[in-house]
């Protein structure tokens, strides 16, 4: 599993890094930004578990759609069972709302978004769904479109703007 279990496709990417270095060396206060990009990717995010993904998912293998059939019958990609046997959707909850677990820090110049969401059994089960098992497919639930970069991008030069003589 990967260190940071998050994948991103940005074209913005360069542009985002030297904005943030200016940023850091005239010593803004960006986190009113930093609150609002934390509010664009929870609003994109939740679009991601409704879209699927934006149809980047591959089919489940017949060993565990088989399963999940048997287990969960009807229940949506990406959602996860409670001890009872009902959807629990903790995952989906912690990244698209603020949950307790929910990771959100926001900082001056930092921005730190993600989940700390277990599955029933204890296990790390974001890492697991993002990065793949051998039983399951990876499911990226988390992931920056151009879009949002550029939303993100966007509010930040404005703060940047308003607080710059």
């Amino acid at each position: 599993m990967a260190e940071n279990p998050v994948s991103y496709d940005v074209d913005a990417d360069k542009r985002f890094q030297q904005l943030m270095s200016r940023a850091i060396q005239s010593g803004l206060d960006l986190s009113f930004s930093m609150g609002e990009a934390a509010r664009i990717i929870k609003k994109e995010s939740g679009k991601n578990f409704i879209l699927k993904g934006f149809g980047k998912y591959p089919p489940l293998n017949p060993a565990y759609q088989a399963w999940k059939q048997k287990n969960a019958p009807g229940t949506p990609i990406l959602t996860g069972l409670k001890a009872d046997g009902t959807v629990s959707g903790k995952l989906r909850k912690s990244i698209v709302d603020v949950t307790s677990d929910s990771i959100l820090r926001i900082g001056r110049r930092s921005l730190e978004v993600g989940t700390r969401a277990k599955s029933r059994e204890g296990a790390p089960y974001p890492g697991f769904v993002q990065e793949g098992t051998p039983n399951m497919p990876a499911r990226k639930f988390l992931f920056f479109s151009n879009r949002m970069v550029t939303q993100i991008v966007n509010t930040v030069e404005a703060d940047i703007a308003n607080q710059l003589p």
